[in-house]
């Protein structure tokens, strides 16, 4: 492939440019779950993807490749020009800089050492080394980013494969957009890789649908994500720097220390489409009645993928650590609520995990991501056909099918099978699972060809807290509000309850009642239900603040139970001097 020839197929992904203030970045962030994840670990505790190297190609825009190192987010970057330093800078990579690492607008701002290419020069000499048969050079960088779209015509189908040889050979994250706008997927790279991410747009205005029927593996469903930006040019970074948090909390987290499977791009990918944000709407078109119900053979929704990014979830996810599954049903371990599995299956093989529900979960969400693989010298390429089953387990403990079960028997909805035939993804997201014992099959067909290796993620998610009732004003005029942070997991004993705007330096104390209640009490209202237990007193800050882990025991496992503050206010006329917050109710999980 000629130079001139790539550089008149790529394209930027954006011909328009919004400059994020800091309103939007906070906004972005509060969207893509990244503050969640900062207020649950706390100040220091956060990833912010210190250590990681991105590398960011772009189309060039104006003549111009590289992001402005003197832009006030990026100052503090150090990046390299690996296609070469003209002097100038591109507006396009100027703003997807922003949203992939900048210091303000980014999720990653701990990002600092950049390699820059121009797309044209990546395709050939700078990485992918054209569409012939020598191999991609070392890439030097964890994750790429591609902002950009194109076509090489004939050779698409020769760099795609090279491209996805490379990342299981070198365990690289690539995220690539799709188009902007609406209907059918347009372009080829780099989208229609197996083993990328592609990235598309939360209000869903992006090109979408089934992989082109010239390409290797057509009818395959992207993007796999989408994330909050007003185009895929700035959305795709947005995933690129949650994969940058996951993999740098592989090399710090406890649980994943030592463990190199946690940062491999099958197990990355599938951990940030399991922790996706499903929201209203979201569907993989699961047969609704019938002997079938609960099945579907398309993993993804149709335009949002598997939906929107949440890293906090996503970070929950991967942090619980990998967890081992069994060639039998029998011999399958008990798991974590959250976790996740690398595994390697034959043909014919089928591989199990179990696990123990205490109480009804509002949704599950479970992927299974794999690669195909590409033959020496590319001339060739094979995908292993996956299917992801959840079952009951019968009174003999073994596997019993809840396909087809009737509504609200084990499951409100959503899908218990996924069986696509071409997609090297699987995805279950079941609404409303009872309580009781599961085993979740991955099978493969018989199919003669060699082990390949797949990530398994999963997330049994708990109720989230409902606050409930009105405190009243306290005698400086602020309404106290409670709140939660964490998960109210006790695997995961990081569940906080915050008590805000309360009186500065007040004694406080946490009630905690059997149920909700709504009693008159000293001119406000208790809302929790006798038996009360007072828990330990405490201190509000200077800000009126406080904060308090409940460590969640056995006991309180399936359980549910009330929360509401009560601090002293003795400057407030007739209300006994002290105040009264509103109240949480808390489902705990395993």
């Amino acid at each position: 492939m000629s130079n001139s020839h790539a550089r008149r197929a790529l394209f930027a992904l954006s011909l328009t440019l919004a400059f994020a203030g800091a309103a939007r970045a906070q906004s972005t962030q509060e969207m893509t779950g990244f503050a969640r994840l900062a207020e649950r670990l706390g100040p220091g505790n956060y990833p912010t993807g210190l250590g990681v190297i991105l590398g960011q190609v772009e189309a060039p825009a104006d003549g111009e490749y590289a992001p402005d190192a003197g832009h006030p987010e990026l100052g503090a970057k150090a990046i390299a020009y690996r296609s070469g330093f003209s002097g100038g800078a591109s507006w396009h990579a100027t703003a997807v800089a922003q949203y992939g690492f900048g210091a303000q607008t980014s999720i990653a701002p701990g990002i600092s050492t950049i390699q820059a290419f121009e797309a044209n020069h990546w395709i050939g000499s700078g990485f992918l080394n054209g569409p012939g048969s020598l191999p991609p050079s070392i890439a030097g960088v964890r994750i790429f980013n591609h902002s950009w779209i194109g076509s090489a015509g004939a050779a698409n189908n020769m760099l795609l494969r090279k491209l996805d040889a490379a990342i299981e050979a070198q365990g690289l994250l690539m995220c690539a957009g799709v188009n902007n706008g609406n209907g059918p997927l347009d372009v080829a790279l780099l989208s229609h890789s197996f083993h990328a991410i592609a990235v598309g747009r939360s209000d869903g205005s992006h090109r979408a649908g089934a992989t082109a029927l010239d390409i290797d593996g057509p009818g395959r469903m992207k993007p796999e994500l989408v994330a909050p930006a007003n185009a895929t040019s700035f959305a795709t970074p947005l995933v690129s720097g949650a994969a940058a948090l996951l993999i740098e909390t592989a090399s710090r987290e406890p649980r994943l220390a030592g463990n190199p499977h946690a940062a491999q791009p099958e197990v990355v990918k599938a951990v940030l489409m399991a922790g996706a944000l499903h929201r209203a709407g979201w569907s993989n078109g699961p047969v609704l009645s019938g002997s079938l119900r609960g099945a579907t053979a398309t993993p993804l929704d149709p335009i949002f993928g598997a939906d929107q990014l949440d890293v906090d979830t996503s970070h929950w996810i991967l942090a619980a650590g990998e967890q081992p599954a069994a060639p039998s049903a029998a011999l399958a371990p008990a798991c974590a609520p959250a976790g996740w599995s690398l595994i390697d299956i034959g043909s014919g093989q089928s591989l199990w995990l179990r696990f123990q529900v205490e109480a009804r979960k509002p949704f599950v969400s479970i992927v299974a991501a794999w690669d195909r693989s590409v033959a020496p010298g590319y001339a060739s390429w094979a995908l292993a056909d996956l299917d992801l089953e959840l079952w009951s387990v019968d009174a003999q403990g073994a596997p019993a099918a809840l396909l087809g079960a009737p509504r609200g028997s084990f499951f409100q909805a959503g899908n218990v099978l996924s069986d696509s035939a071409v997609d090297n993804v699987e995805h279950l997201y079941v609404y409303g699972l009872e309580p009781g014992e599961y085993l979740l099959e991955l099978r493969r067909a018989q199919d003669g060809l060699t082990p390949v290796r797949a990530a398994i993620a999963w997330h049994f998610a708990s109720p989230q807290p409902q606050a409930y009732g009105a405190s009243q004003p306290t005698s400086l005029g602020t309404r106290p509000a409670l709140r939660s942070s964490g998960m109210a997991s006790q695997f995961g004993d990081d569940f906080e309850l915050a008590l805000d705007a309360g009186v500065p330096h007040a004694s406080c104390w946490v009630l905690q009642g059997s149920g909700r209640a709504n009693l008159p009490f000293g001119g406000a209202s208790l809302l929790v239900a006798p038996p009360i237990q007072r828990l330990p007193a405490g201190q509000l800050d200077a800000s009126g603040s406080m904060r308090l882990q409940i460590s969640i025991t056995p006991e309180m496992v399936g359980t549910t139970r009330h929360y509401q503050c009560l601090f002293l206010d003795p400057r407030h006329p007739g209300r006994g001097g002290f105040g009264l917050s509103n109240a949480l109710e808390v489902a705990f999980g395993r």
